[in-house]
């Protein structure tokens, strides 16, 4: 349950534990109008009264338990109403001669329908109270027509009719208004969802463009500007804590070769395997990037260069074990360019040693790794 519903439930039970107080305090009252007369000594109040406590602690645990929550109106209002209704009519049997007073007691239940009930079901109500009143009324008359002054029966009829539209009429002023606050903290809860989602949406769209603006649109990988910011990053923490650093220079073989002979589109698949191949083959902790056409850059922050070799020369072996370009197609090699950092590397200077590396790696027959003088 949560705090909205608990909030509710505990407003319900605040409701339904003043309803008990009032049923109380009017067999209080009951009691003592038949200790100066004003009701018949015969007036069974402890089972009118003890029925209806009973029936309204029923609704209580109904509405502790939250039972009462799979109906449409979960306070029950209706059903409290009409034993409130029906008790007070009894009552009224019973005291002929404060009738006029007790009356009143039919506005005290209606008021518990002012705050929960539309306009139509208090006007159903309504005619309930009055339909119980005049059976009374015609019930006591046919029993005793002696005893019974029409005129006043029609006074009391009279007064009951117009304070009960008073009741409709608030009744329905205070739904109208209530349903006016609901409908606007709904319009307001929506509205604010709405921003939510617009919020995350600019947030996707941030997180996107940020992610575009680093990554390059063809392979995927990162692209040279944000390597160049991440190795700046790395160097100086180099620098700091003595970590190792290798960088590696890729250039895939005769790739302008492969762009005449078998087209640029064929040139596009090629980088497109190699990065996916890149990707599955180097460790989590290493930083592949685009520099360049069919140039690539790796920044490898973890293990020594025995292990920094085995890693490249297991991309490059793989990339070599690929096919392309159907049945009578080709393949594809790479030569790189490994230098190891040291103290005193400059980006510039790192990358020098690795391109030279490079250099003498396609100089000396392509399809290797070479790795820089130390």
């Amino acid at each position: 349950m949560n705090v909205s519903q608990d909030h509710r439930r505990s407003l319900r039970l605040r409701r339904q534990r003043m309803a008990i107080y009032s049923y109380l305090l009017v067999w209080g009252g009951v009691l003592l109008g038949m200790q100066i007369g004003y009701f018949e000594p015969d007036t069974p109040h402890q089972w009118l009264f003890g029925g209806t406590l009973a029936l309204n602690l029923l609704v209580f645990f109904l509405i502790q338990g939250g039972f009462s929550e799979r109906w449409r109106d979960p306070s029950l209002t209706t059903p409290q109403m009409i034993i409130g209704i029906l008790l007070i009519t009894l009552l009224l049997h019973y005291s002929r001669d404060m009738r006029g007073a007790m009356l009143a007691i039919y506005f005290m239940v209606m008021t518990f329908g002012v705050f929960a009930l539309a306009r139509r079901r208090m006007i159903v109500m309504a005619l309930f109270v009055l339909a119980c009143f005049i059976t009374l009324e015609v019930v006591e008359y046919l029993d005793a027509p002696q005893y019974k002054i029409v005129s006043l029966s029609l006074g009391h009829l009279s007064i009951l009719t117009m304070g009960l539209a008073w009741f409709i009429y608030v009744g329905g002023h205070i739904h109208n208004l209530q349903q006016r606050n609901r409908d606007q903290r709904t319009s307001l809860q929506a509205q604010q969802r709405h921003l939510e989602q617009i919020n995350q949406q600019l947030q996707d769209a941030m997180a996107r463009l940020e992610e575009v603006a680093i990554r390059d649109s063809l392979t995927g990988l990162f692209n040279r500007r944000h390597f160049m910011e991440r190795i700046e990053e790395e160097m100086a923490r180099a620098e700091r804590q003595g970590n190792p650093l290798h960088l590696a220079l890729i250039d895939l073989d005769h790739f302008k070769k492969i762009n005449d002979t078998w087209g640029h589109q064929a040139g596009d698949q090629v980088l497109v395997r190699f990065a996916e191949t890149a990707r599955n083959t180097l460790r989590r902790s290493d930083l592949i990037a685009r520099y360049g056409g069919e140039e690539f850059v790796i920044l490898l922050t973890a293990g020594d260069t025995h292990d920094i070799r085995q890693v490249l020369e297991r991309l490059r072996s793989t990339l070599s074990g690929l096919h392309f370009g159907g049945q009578a197609g080709f393949q594809v090699t790479l030569s790189a360019g490994l230098a190891t950092w040291r103290q005193g590397d400059t980006v510039d200077s790192l990358f020098q040693r690795a391109d030279v590396a490079l250099y003498r790696a396609k100089n000396t027959g392509r399809n290797r790794l070479v790795e820089a003088e130390a």
